[in-house]
């Protein structure tokens, strides 16, 4: 079986290759083979942000229309899935509970404001729970995130070079932005300069949109307005909370302090003292900030009181208790997954072929005769 030739042509060769190897599997029946054999399995899916214009186009890992949110929805409710609270699923990974049949979790990252906009309501018409993972630094600051704002205003412009005047010694300059070095150099830039002040989300959209006009683009390109790159405010996470959410710790710096895990602590009470600030539940659920983690992870969220940890590796879960529950895998989807490559996660039956791969990678060597 091949992959439809309309289809074909949007993907490299690897991805074709791979996509024809699942619509094969999914033809033949072993994605429903495999629901049957996992059906007691857990499973974590990660989103991040909604999208309110061509954000998707930028970062498709990062950001994603609704109508896909709300796509895996309707084939997980017609699938048999069963999609239950991050809660519920930590509950019944620690015991030997019936569970339901394949059981799903639900969570959303960082607290984008379009995550709020455009994914809470696709959440609320399908009547599911689901977990915001907030990180709450960027939600008090109440401005857009530099570094993706940037990104974007550098991805978005057309010049191939450009020669920045008059914005700020640290920013002015010339770019090739047709390399990676230049492109990174001016998003550095930029961003130092405007972390140096105390800036409002007036400021720095002003400042950004100045940098854009030197790069070609309007204010309307921009769309700084939309809250587009911004997060969720207080009144929203409680609209969200009575919609059915919980909200959790997702570090209050988004930064994991990798081999420094004794300042875990501190940001781990930032985070819950503006969660509980916010008139919220205590948050008792950590999400590693860009997945980052090591083995002296669990010893210390286990003596902070958290109850588990959700990774960005991908995979089923059979139980988790102990140290494993601050080490629980997790699926990341967005518009860069093809709808057969998300199917074969859920299905439990990419972790057969992680399975043979390592398998493969692990055994022993026939010895060779001389």
């Amino acid at each position: 079986m091949r992959l439809p030739l309309a289809n074909r042509t949007r993907y490299p060769d690897m991805k074709i290759v791979k996509l024809s190897v699942l619509w094969a599997a999914r033809t033949a029946g072993l994605f429903r083979l495999f629901r049957h054999f996992t059906s007691s399995k857990v499973r974590i899916v990660c989103y991040h942000g909604g999208c309110l214009g061509d954000e998707h186009m930028f970062n498709p890992l990062l950001f994603c229309h609704g109508e896909l949110l709300d796509q895996r929805l309707t084939w997980m409710r017609k699938t048999g899935f069963t999609i239950i609270s991050l809660a519920d699923a930590v509950a019944l990974l620690g015991s030997d509970t019936v569970r339901p049949r394949l059981p799903a979790v639900l969570t959303f990252d960082d607290g984008w404001y379009s995550t709020y906009r455009t994914l809470h309501p696709v959440v609320a018409r399908h009547r599911v729970p689901a977990t915001l993972y907030l990180c709450t630094s960027y939600y008090l600051e109440r401005r857009p995130n530099l570094e993706v704002a940037i990104a974007y205003l550098i991805w978005r412009a057309e010049s191939r070079s450009v020669s920045v005047v008059g914005l700020n010694k640290q920013v002015d300059g010339d770019y090739d932005l047709t390399s990676t070095s230049g492109r990174t150099r001016l998003r550095d830039a930029t961003t130092n300069w405007l972390r140096q002040g105390d800036l409002g989300s007036e400021a720095v959209c002003a400042a950004l949109e100045r940098l854009g006009e030197q790069l070609g683009l309007t204010s309307a390109d921009l769309d700084f307005a939309s809250r587009r790159f911004d997060f969720v405010y207080q009144d929203e996470l409680r609209e969200m909370l009575a919609g059915g959410w919980s909200v959790e710790l997702h570090g209050h710096l988004h930064l994991y302090p990798a081999a420094r895990p004794e300042s875990l602590p501190e940001d781990i009470a930032r985070c819950r003292a503006a969660i509980r600030d916010a008139g919220l539940p205590e948050a008792n659920h950590y999400c590693y900030p860009s997945g980052d983690h090591d083995a002296a992870a669990g010893r210390y969220l286990e003596a902070l009181g958290v109850r588990s940890a959700t990774t960005c590796m991908p995979g089923l879960i059979d139980r988790a208790d102990g140290m494993s529950r601050f080490y629980l895998s997790r699926l990341l989807d967005g518009e860069r997954i093809h709808r057969l490559e998300f199917e074969a996660e859920m299905s439990g039956f990419s972790d057969f072929l992680r399975w043979l791969a390592n398998l493969g990678r692990i055994a022993p060597k026939t010895p060779r005769e001389h």
